[in-house]
């Protein structure tokens, strides 16, 4: 320790001070960019409908995030409802990551609205997506890196206090929080209020272990007005002055019915003419394709609906792959609730072509109606057998 403290003492001062600066800039080349997206809003479900589909909303909603990154950040991992993205090296600047947050915001909430005009089911999940929030934590430090197989995810004290930071009194539900390391003085902060929909604040708040910590937020339901509006898309069906109809009694909810018939999972347990059903959406919503095979051939649906009155839910089917004599085939499930459960109307709506439309229309019309009665009675069974 001694020859330690003298090798020290005869060291040129300018040495010293070089290697400080040469330390000082090492820790800034550590300085790691911290950014957390997270949605809320979802209460906890217990039906596993409900449960599924919350599932499939978020994530939806979380790549909309993902393909939102236009700043090039890295994204660690996926934590549940949040991500974790980080950059290291040159990092942006406090405009261009509010810029970030607000493109994110207004592309989380636009695909919301868009899903709201093009939802069919009518579970807890799918009924409150409109309700779900968005906020931001964006925290810089110097961290270091586990690697796990090919992987390398952040850790360390800053990690740590990036996360504390999602609990904090902040009262908005909807905002971005920026730690004192990113918006390091009010000067800044008074800089960035220029910007029109920027309204820092500054705040702080107190953590077992870490003590107290100063950050500034800016509240985002101010972007509210500014979320677009999705493209019209009304997929509305088509109707015939002469539908093929056909109705059934089922000793069940409406909303557990009309569920059972929505999901393509459980197609295969009722439509027992189709040999297997092919989709990409998880969630049946309008617009949603999916393909029936059957012995001989194939028939490609689209979801859309009509207006039966306000005391049904109605599902529809519109018939894309259409045989030579039909123009349009539309097909719809039409549930209402009585004393005893629900009553279902299954609703063929034809426009039939020409000469030889005419001339297959009885044929049509008898074979149509028999799968008819038959599809209502396997869903009975199957809705009502199902625990």
């Amino acid at each position: 320790m001694i020859k330690f403290y003298h090798r020290v003492q005869n060291l040129p001062c300018q040495k010293i001070l070089w290697n400080i600066k040469l330390g000082a800039r090492k820790n800034l080349h550590n300085k790691t960019l911290l950014f957390i997206p997270d949605i809320s809003g979802f209460t906890k479900f217990v039906n596993r409908t409900e449960v599924h589909h919350g599932q499939h909303v978020i994530s939806e909603l979380l790549e909309i995030l993902i393909d939102s990154n236009k700043l090039g950040l890295e994204l660690s991992e996926i934590e549940g409802d949040a991500l974790l993205f980080y950059k290291q090296g040159q990092l942006p600047s406090e405009l261009e990551l509010l810029e970030l947050t607000r493109t994110m915001f207004l592309n989380f909430h636009q695909h919301l609205k868009k899903y709201q005009t093009q939802r069919i089911c009518q579970c807890g999940a799918c009924r409150t997506a409109g309700d779900l929030t968005l906020k931001f934590i964006i925290h810089s430090g110097p961290i270091e890196f586990i690697k796990v197989k090919d992987q390398s995810k952040p850790y360390g004290s800053d990690v740590i206090l990036a996360h504390r930071l999602l609990k904090n009194p902040i009262e908005s539900s909807e905002y971005v929080l920026l730690s004192e390391n990113i918006v390091t003085t009010q000067d800044r902060a008074e800089a960035l209020n220029s910007i029109p929909w920027i309204e820092l604040d500054s705040g702080n708040a107190h953590y077992d272990t870490i003590g107290e910590v100063k950050y500034y937020f800016t509240p985002l339901s101010n972007l509210h007005d500014s979320v677009p509006e999705p493209e019209d898309s009304s997929h509305q069906g088509t109707r015939s002055q002469r539908p093929i109809m056909a109705d059934i009694h089922i000793d069940k909810p409406v909303t557990e019915v009309f569920e059972t018939i929505i999901d393509f999972d459980q197609r295969m347990n009722w439509n027992k003419f189709a040999k297997d059903i092919q989709y990409q959406d998880q969630l049946n919503q309008l617009g949603a394709k999916h393909v029936c095979v059957f012995d001989t051939h194939s028939l490609e649906f689209e979801t859309v609906t009509s207006d039966f009155g306000d005391e049904s839910l109605v599902y529809g089917e519109r018939v894309l792959s259409l045989p030579p004599f039909a123009k349009e085939i539309t097909v719809y499930f039409i549930v209402t609730k009585n004393d005893r459960g629900s009553d279902v109307k299954l609703a063929v709506h034809p426009k039939l072509r020409g000469p030889l439309g005419w001339l297959i229309s009885p044929y049509f019309r008898y074979n149509t109606a028999k799968t008819n009665k038959k599809i209502l009675e396997n869903l009975k069974s199957w809705c009502e057998g199902a625990s």
